[in-house]
């Protein structure tokens, strides 16, 4: 019977307003645990989106420049962008180079007369 009146006294105190605080403080501190967790995931998530797409790209701009090592190791693409970059010719070619008509800076043009308009005839007194 001693037992009896242990096991109601444990589950009165397991019901008491207090121990109800304390599990409730208990539940709250285990969500915010897992909400923290969860912001932390996604986080993650999303920065791993970031650097698959960053990696994609680098991948992209790494065949770019294989190939143009590859262009400029052969004498063929060293010649294109000597052409290219610098006025130059081979023995026998003749380099022309165009140039944009030059504008004096210290000229200056005549204005145009601007055309005058008379004004209505209502307003004569003016």
């Amino acid at each position: 019977m001693l037992e009896f009146y242990q096991q109601k006294s444990l589950r009165s105190y397991l019901r008491s307003p207090l121990a109800l605080f304390v599990l409730a403080v208990i539940c709250l501190f285990f969500a915010r645990i897992v909400y923290e967790r969860y912001t932390i995931s996604r986080d993650m998530a999303t920065r791993t989106d970031d650097a698959q797409a960053e990696l994609e790209s680098l991948m992209e701009r790494k065949e770019q420049l294989t190939e143009k090592v590859e262009y400029l190791s052969n004498d063929r693409g060293i010649e294109a962008e000597m052409r290219r970059n610098f006025d130059v010719a081979r023995a026998g070619e003749q380099v022309v180079i165009i140039l944009d008509k030059e504008v004096d800076e210290n000229t200056i043009e005549p204005m145009q007369a601007m055309p005058t308009e008379e004004p209505p005839w209502y307003q004569f007194w003016r």
